[in-house]
This record gives structure tokens, C-alpha cells and sequence, in this order.
């Protein structure tokens, strides 16, 4: 398992979160600090979740039987729906039961590409501005 640093609320969130789920919080958590190591970690939305330049890039979310990925944008990931078997697509987020159903590369591989779209989408906002 890979590791995070400590943070209050988010161990305070991870003890709360059933038995079950509390190991792939730890997992999913310390994947998004992997793949977004400069993002703060924030949780004034009642999730731990990462931002970007104050843009929400990605989060989780434990739920009574599933976890939930949130992100600023589904519409660019659905091709990754047929790569993530036992996973469903929502409004911005992404829900699975357990980490072990899914295939964690493209798991990976889809919260690289968020991050990649939020990154874009900042700086065509900056240059918008700058014109």
C-alpha cells in the first residue's frame, strides 16, 4: 500500500468510512497525491479532494456500499467506461464497489487524463484572459 501524509481530517475521515472500504481509501487517496503531487489537499467539502489552481481536480467519496471518484468534468472520460468494468459513470464521478473490481492502471490512467484536462482547461482560461 502506498503511503499519504498524515492529515487530521483525512484520517478522521478514512476511521470513520466502513471496514471495508478503508484500505482503497488509503489506496485511492495516495494515487491522486501520486499522479497530482503539487494539488492541495482540501476537504471543506466534507471529502478529501484535491484542487489545482482553486479548481476541484479530483476526490473520493465513501458511500454506504461504494466509493465514489468526483471530478470537474465527465464528458471527456467516457471512453474509459468499457476499461473499467464493475464501474459506473455518473454526473461528474465515477463509482465502484471495492478498488480490487476495477483494473487500477486505467484507473490510473483516467485520473492522469483529468488532471491533463484540468491543467489545459487553466491555461486556456489564462490565455483567454490575457487577450
Amino acid at each position: 500500500m502506498m503511503t499519504l501524509p498524515t492529515n487530521p481530517f483525512v484520517d478522521h475521515y478514512i476511521e470513520h468510512a466502513s471496514a471495508s472500504m478503508r484500505a482503497d481509501l488509503h489506496e485511492i487517496l495516495a494515487i491522486m497525491r501520486l499522479i497530482a503531487p503539487e494539488a492541495e489537499l482540501s476537504f471543506d467539502l466534507g471529502i478529501p479532494y484535491f484542487q489545482q489552481d482553486s479548481d476541484l481536480l479530483f476526490g473520493v467519496a465513501a458511500r454506504e456500499d461504494h466509493l465514489c471518484i468526483y471530478f470537474d468534468d465527465t464528458t471527456q472520460f467516457y471512453s474509459f467506461a468499457e476499461r473499467l468494468n464493475h464501474a459506473q459513470f455518473g454526473e461528474n464521478c465515477l463509482s465502484f464497489h471495492r478498488l480490487h473490481d476495477i483494473n487500477i492502471n486505467v484507473f490510473a490512467e483516467l485520473l492522469s487524463q483529468i488532471k491533463v484536462h484540468s491543467i489545459k482547461q487553466g491555461r486556456d482560461r489564462t490565455a483567454h484572459l490575457l487577450h
